[in-house]
């Protein structure tokens, strides 16, 4: 998702960057399961309001890429309780360089 918001950040900088302070709050809230399917543990529909314009460019919306993310975070800390690589992506966005980050995520698919 990380690379998705790329494109949101393109088009508007200062609104992704808000999105992204948001993720980690989100993360934080996050605890393992051991029940599938998993259900949503932060999300609320009113997240998105503040993001919706947001929705105007890429392919995915907020709402599903907050879902989405979650789900991912849901999967991670329930499979590798100690890891951080979700979180350490969304800490690097708009900070270090985009191709930096862009990497850290394709490596992790080759783990």
């Amino acid at each position: 998702m990380t690379v998705k918001m790329y494109v949101k950040h393109a088009y508007n900088p200062s609104l992704t960057l808000k999105l992204k302070d948001h993720i980690p709050i989100m993360l934080k809230q996050i605890k393992p399961v051991n029940s599938f399917p998993p259900t949503l543990q932060f999300f609320k529909p009113e997240h998105i309001e503040p993001f919706k314009e947001l929705d105007k460019v890429g392919e995915f919306t907020v709402e599903f890429m907050l879902v989405v993310t979650e789900l991912m975070a849901i999967q991670d800390k329930t499979n590798y309780p100690e890891g951080s690589l979700t979180e350490s992506l969304y800490k690097d966005f708009g900070v270090k360089d985009r191709f930096q980050v862009i990497q850290k995520t394709v490596l992790k698919r080759f783990r």
